[in-house]
């Protein structure tokens, strides 16, 4: 659906981030929806996608839907080595 006028017409939510959600002793994200992963033909990627040779291993993620989602916060783990 197209509108001439989405800012009035597209239905939109606000959710804030987390707070601390950045800071190592936060463990409050177990409940988090995993990121979802999406073909190159999904996403149409542009604007380069073409000049990088990217690895085998790479995957585009996003939220579960692609049109509605707009941010993903990433937590990762790193040990340190022994």
């Amino acid at each position: 659906m197209s509108s001439s006028d989405p800012a009035t017409a597209c239905e939109s939510e606000t959710v804030d981030e987390p707070v601390g959600w950045t800071e190592a002793g936060f463990d409050d994200d177990a409940a988090w929806e995993a990121a979802t992963a999406f073909s190159a033909t999904e996403v149409d990627p542009k604007d380069g996608y073409d000049d990088v040779a990217w690895d085998d291993r790479a995957q585009f993620i996003w939220g579960a839907d692609l049109e509605v989602d707009n941010t993903v916060l990433l937590r990762a783990t790193v040990e340190a080595p022994a």
